[in-house]
């Protein structure tokens, strides 16, 4: 008994003499080193990279104010939640498991669950972690289950920006982490993570421990937080294309032009792999013009040049250009039956990211772990960055508008798809700025904004000053979201925009709120902006089981996207969308891509004009001929009134059946019956 008594006495003077040394040391640290207070956070950037640790997939920066009104809101602000700090008395021991000392009083706050914030850039997967730093340096590191799949008892991790009534910066340490527990696992039926919550839900490496001995959940609750970052398994890659200009092409970028320009190629082993034409990623850099029905120069090609595609290990294959121009047979595939290339092929040998594969190409031509594309030709003279042509024109610089009086607030767009881009911050100039060094606007006028690759659209008076659906940046519902601004934009992100996001000039529709619009009006490399009369609105309506109405700017995206064009007899240039593509936006539930089988089984598309004049083809006739086009531009410019809105035209028709003022396309047979009778009767003739 006297020896136990003489053990417990000789651990508690160690214990005192352990907490005097602890207490010393901090003295000596705040005497040695000058302490920065940091200040309370207000905004948010939250980034994801890649499995390098270093390539950015996406980022965006969000405020309190932005986070409270389109992102769920934790907490009531009435219930007050606890950490525990670290225990040193026996019992209860360091863990304390039934919670009874030490608690922290967080207050009564509310803020949004970092899952939320996470979802923003793309999300975390199994395996992922986060990286939640503050401004002063500190940060702490939790995984994927902490984050997506919390115990209860541990309860999400929430940003906090308001607290006992007070938002940031008014509320001291904030933005903060603080862990929302339920109040199962607290004997006073208190909201506390404890210090066994902790060894319970956290692995080991994410514990944090006071002094490096004793445990404290308290140590988890970052001030003063300014990032999230997550630190993902996703592999990425970049492909550099060298031609007349560079572009280094990312997986996203890559894997986006799959989805919109893609070929298959299944090989003698039944291996279906799918990729982009090597001639399409020739057109990206084989001149100024990178993207759209001008980006490939045939011209160029026909005069023959090099193109060598090269591996890791630099090896290499050289073609000539006259063999691949618009040859949909030599193929860079990203992947092989429906998944990403795997790093390796049967025979030990790199493949992954990018293979060369075809039917004409011999085993030694199927150049595996392609990094690099590079054209033989000279490269492209240097031009202005942007023309302005109002009561005169002027051409700019990217110095000069960098110096022209800016202005930075966030922004993101909903694609066609319903993905959700951004938001980020933007650094740009307003539109109605640049306008003014012409002559202005007003409201009579409107703007054709032109990119360097020809695609163009025209906005109202009322899109420039910002007159635009925008979206719940989540749920991608239509929301109001305050004051939208029309800018040509140079900056994301506190960085120049790159090519491959449209740099160096695009246009953004930003707000204090960071607003998300339609991404068709989101024109990137910008080169041209034009000031001109009034337009016309006017709507295309295509009718199946549903009724999609195309407006006239989503039709001109379109266009600049997927555009033909028609030299007539008289010299006049058309251009618009081939019939096909528009039949295909409603010939089955897949807006984006055309039903060849049901097209070789036959319908009717019928095109109506506005009084009610209408021409039949058949499906097997449309099915993917570019020489029958909707046509919504006469040389170069909107048509004439009396084709207005849109025209029929093309090699392929006869005069008779080039209609004008076109405003309904009708597909009968893909029709629900009484839609059928009902819509046929209206017009005056019988399905």
């Amino acid at each position: 008994m006297v020896h136990l008594c003489i053990s417990v006495m000789i651990k508690m003077e160690r214990r005192k003499i352990l907490i005097l040394g602890i207490a010393i040391a901090v003295i000596v640290c705040a005497l040695t080193f000058p302490v920065h207070a940091a200040e309370p956070t207000t905004s948010v950037h939250v980034i994801k990279y890649a499995s390098d640790g270093a390539t950015i997939l996406n980022e965006t920066a969000v405020t309190y104010e932005w986070m409270e009104t389109n992102l769920p809101v934790q907490g009531d602000g009435i219930t007050e939640f606890y950490l525990q700090g670290p225990v040193f008395d026996w019992p209860p021991g360091p863990w304390d498991p039934d919670e009874t000392t030490n608690f922290k009083d967080k207050g009564a706050v509310k803020g949004t669950d970092v899952k939320d914030l996470c979802d923003l850039v793309g999300g975390m997967s199994p395996g992922d972690e986060i990286k939640a730093s503050a401004s002063d340096g500190f940060s702490k590191w939790f995984n994927y289950t902490n984050v997506y799949e919390p115990q209860p008892r541990q309860g999400p991790i929430v940003l906090c920006w308001y607290k006992d009534g007070n938002y940031v910066p008014d509320y001291e340490g904030g933005m903060q982490i603080v862990f929302f527990a339920d109040n199962s696992t607290n004997p006073e039926h208190k909201h506390v993570f404890g210090n066994w919550d902790m060894h319970e839900c956290l692995a080991e490496k994410y514990w944090h421990n006071f002094s490096a001995v004793y445990p404290s959940t308290n140590g988890l609750s970052v001030k003063y937080v300014d990032e999230i970052a997550i630190y993902s398994n996703e592999t990425t890659w970049n492909l550099e294309l060298t031609g007349a200009i560079n572009e280094t092409m990312s997986k996203a970028a890559f894997e986006e032009g799959v989805a919109c320009h893609g070929v298959s190629y299944t090989d003698s082993k039944n291996r279906t792999w799918d990729g982009i034409p090597l001639w399409y990623l020739m057109g990206r850099v084989d001149d100024t013009v990178i993207h759209g029905s001008g980006a490939f120069n045939d011209t160029l090609a026909d005069a023959g040049y090099d193109v060598t595609v090269i591996a890791g290990d630099e090896y290499s294959k050289t073609f000539n250009s006259t063999y691949l121009v618009r040859n949909d047979s030599y193929i860079v595939a990203c992947y092989l039956n429906g998944s990403e290339l795997p790093e390796f092929d049967d025979k030990g040998k790199p493949l992954a990211p990018l293979k060369l594969v075809g039917p004409y190409l011999s085993g030694g031509q199927k150049v595996g772990n392609i990094v690099k594309i590079a054209l033989d030709i000279a490269p492209a003279p240097s031009e202005g960055n942007l023309t302005l042509t109002g009561n005169e024109t002027k051409v700019y610089t990217l110095d000069e508008i960098k110096a022209m009086l800016s202005y930075t607030a966030g922004a993101g767009f909903k694609k066609s798809s319903g993905a959700i881009v951004g938001p980020y911050t933007y650094k740009s100039v307003n539109v109605t700025y640049l306008a003014g060094l012409v002559g202005g606007l007003t409201p009579s006028n409107s703007v054709k904004v032109t990119a360097s690759d020809g695609y163009a659209m025209t906005y109202t008076y009322d899109q420039i000053m910002g007159d635009l659906t925008t979206y719940n940046a989540t749920t991608g519902e239509p929301e109001p979201d305050g004051p939208v601004t029309m800018v040509l934009a140079y900056e994301e992100g506190g960085n120049p925009i790159a090519n491959e996001y449209g740099g160096p000039l695009r246009v953004a529709f930003v707000g204090p709120n960071s607003p998300i619009t339609d991404g068709h009006f989101w024109i990137k490399w910008v080169n041209k902006i034009e000031i001109l009369g009034g337009v016309e609105e006017w709507n295309l309506t295509l009718r199946r089981a549903i009724t999609e109405v195309m407006d006239r700017s989503t039709f001109e995206s379109g266009a600049g996207c997927h555009g033909v064009s028609w030299t007539d007899s008289k010299g006049r240039i058309w251009k618009g969308m081939p019939l096909w593509l528009l039949a295909g936006w409603v010939d089955d539930a897949d807006e984006h891509d055309f039903n060849d089988t049901l097209a070789d089984k036959g319908y009717n598309v019928t095109v109506i004009a506005s009084d009610g004049y209408s021409k039949t083809f058949n499906s097997t006739f449309v099915k993917r001929n570019d020489n029958i086009i909707v046509a919504n531009e006469l040389n170069g410019t909107a048509l004439p009134e009396k084709y207005l809105p849109l025209r029929l035209v093309g090699h392929d028709l006869k005069k008779s059946e080039m209609l004008r003022n076109v405003v309904e396309i009708r597909i009968p047979e893909l029709m629900p019956p009484q839609m059928q009778t009902e819509d046929y009767t209206t017009i005056g003739f019988q399905p």
